[in-house]
Order: C-alpha cells, then sequence, then structure tokens
C-alpha cells in the first residue's frame, strides 16, 4: 500500500485518534479512550479496502454488544479475571457467527473492560459512538474515492466445522491466556494482542506468510506506545500531543514493515490508557507475548504458512 496516495485518510485518522486522547482528558473520563480505535481506523479507512468481511450495520452492532457483554460482565460476575475474560472470547464467537460476520476486533470490545476493570456505562456508549463516527467516515471516505465500497457476503461456517474452529481457538486462549491472567502479567495477553490471534488463526491470512515482520510489528507498536507512555509520565507532557508524535511513529512502522495490520494499532494505543507498571514492562511482555500468540497461531493452526510447499518464502 502507498503511504503517499493515503496520506489523506492517515492524516484524519490520526487527528479522529488525538482528539478522542484530547476528549478523554479533557473530560476525565478514561472510557472515552478506547485503543481498539486505531485499529478499526486503520481497516476501515487507512487501508483501501476493508479489513474485514463485514458491513456498517454489523460492525456497529457487533462492537456495541461486545462492549456491553464485557461490562456487564464486569458487574454482574465477582469472578477472577481468569474466569470472566473465556466468557468474553466465547460471546465473541458465537455472536460474529450468528451475524455471519468477520469483526474480530469486538474481541478486544468484550475483554478490554474485564481486564481494566471497567465498571462504567460511558465504555460501551464511548465505543458504539466512536464506531458509528468511523462508519460514517468510511462513507464519505467511498464517495471521495479514497476507498472502495464495502464487499460484504455473508459467512457462517457449517456448525459442525464451526464448533471445530472455534474450539481450537478457544483451547488455545484458555491454555495460554487464562494462566496470564491468573499470574498477574495480563499485559502477555491483552486484548489486542487476542484479536491478532485470532486473526493469523484464519486459514487464508496473508500474513501467515510473514510471520516475523508481523511479530515485528507488534513489538515495534508496543514500543512506540510505551515510549510515548513514558513521555507522559516523565516529562509530564501532555498526552494528545505526544499522541501526535506516537501515530506518526506508528504510522512509519507499518509502511517500512509493509505490514498494515490493525491490532498493532490498538497495541499502540492501549499503552495510554493501561495501569502504569514503569517504564518497559508493557513493552516487554506485550513483545514476548505477541511472539507466543504469532506462533502458535501460524504453526499450531492449519492454512497458509511460510515454508511449506506451494507457498512462498518470507522475505527478510
Amino acid at each position: 500500500m502507498s503511504l503517499r496516495r493515503r496520506w489523506l485518510p492517515i492524516l484524519l485518522a490520526g487527528v479522529f485518534v488525538v482528539v478522542m486522547v484530547a476528549l478523554s482528558g479533557i473530560l476525565s473520563c478514561p472510557e472515552v479512550l478506547f485503543p481498539e480505535t486505531a485499529a478499526i481506523l486503520c481497516g476501515a479507512w487507512i487501508q483501501p479496502t476493508q479489513a474485514w468481511n463485514v458491513d456498517r450495520p454489523r460492525m456497529i452492532a457487533l462492537m456495541c454488544a461486545g462492549s456491553v457483554f464485557g461490562l456487564a460482565v464486569n458487574l454482574l460476575l465477582p469472578w477472577p479475571l481468569w474466569l470472566r475474560a473465556p466468557l468474553g472470547y466465547l460471546f465473541c464467537a458465537v455472536a460474529m457467527n450468528v451475524a455471519g460476520a468477520d469483526m474480530t476486533p469486538m474481541l478486544s470490545a468484550a475483554i478490554l473492560p474485564m481486564v481494566l476493570g471497567t465498571r462504567e456505562w460511558a465504555y460501551p456508549v464511548a465505543v458504539t459512538t466512536i464506531v458509528c463516527l468511523v462508519c460514517l467516515g468510511q462513507v464519505k471516505l467511498e464517495r471521495m474515492g479514497l476507498r472502495e465500497k464495502i464487499d460484504y457476503h455473508t459467512f457462517r461456517l457449517p456448525p459442525r466445522e464451526a464448533l471445530v474452529a472455534w474450539g481450537r481457538r478457544f483451547l488455545v486462549f484458555c491454555l495460554l491466556a487464562c494462566p496470564a491472567f491468573a499470574t498477574g502479567n495480563a499485559y502477555l495477553a491483552v486484548p489486542p494482542l487476542l484479536v491478532a490471534y485470532t486473526e493469523l488463526t484464519r486459514p487464508d491470512m496473508t500474513l501467515r506468510l510473514r510471520p516475523r515482520r508481523t511479530w515485528c510489528t507488534l513489538a515495534l507498536a508496543a514500543l512506540v506506545g510505551c515510549a510515548g507512555r513514558n513521555a507522559v509520565e516523565f516529562l509530564h507532557a501532555p498526552a494528545w500531543l505526544v499522541m501526535v508524535f506516537a501515530f506518526a511513529a506508528l504510522v512509519l512502522v507499518w509502511d517500512r514493515l509493509h505490514v498494515w495490520m490493525p491490532p498493532a494499532g490498538a497495541l499502540m494505543l492501549l499503552a495510554f490508557l493501561a495501569p502504569w507498571p514503569g517504564p518497559w514492562t508493557y513493552f516487554v511482555e506485550a513483545t514476548i507475548g505477541a511472539a507466543v500468540w504469532v506462533v502458535v497461531a501460524v504453526y499450531l493452526f492449519p492454512g497458509i504458512r511460510p515454508g511449506v510447499a506451494g507457498a512462498p518464502a518470507e522475505k527478510p
């Protein structure tokens, strides 16, 4: 994808993210800062074709449902995180299959409030409002000829195949994410990494052919976010101003590595919202977690893989 040709959608996406961060500070409402916004903007505005097989009504409905479910679980079930998070994953899997749509950022909308302990209804209101604004902006970009119109086709696996496919994803999720949550190492399995893992388990996902670059993109995004958060904590710089440079750095990471992976945007932005454990803890844990999730998704799930017959080898 040409950075020069996509400069206007990139600029508009950057303004959107900076304004969101600024409003979160002005209103003293962290729920307004929804990290998955950067991912959705990448897939719905910046990329010339939509990153997910979903139309706008289903996108809004799924993201709203995920955020409401995540908050409701927090309010109604006083269970530890390692028991609540699997409920969020299962709910999203069922919802996407029922809707016949692929909107994996929904996983982040559902699990993020569980990880952060969100208990305010401002969260689903903010998520729904943000997604609606993104959809309105997408319509405008389509009319300006800056992106292709959505080519959505309802897709549902047969019940048996869906059960097997999502059952395997869920089993791996439980084996890796639940211990991380139970031991207090949640940054090893932050929601953007869970979204990336789920997307990479799709058999036709071309990023499966470039696991090293995919991991580097996630790691560098975490580094950018962590460095930005450090600037806020140590230099007391305004978060919105730091975000200007952080988003620009994220775009360079996407462009230089030629991996325009939406979850990387959410991973960068989450660093500004997550509890600050120290200068580099977020970066180190998220980087290790990214390596584990990428390797597991590429090598334990069927589909195109690097180094197999008929698949092009990864370029260094």
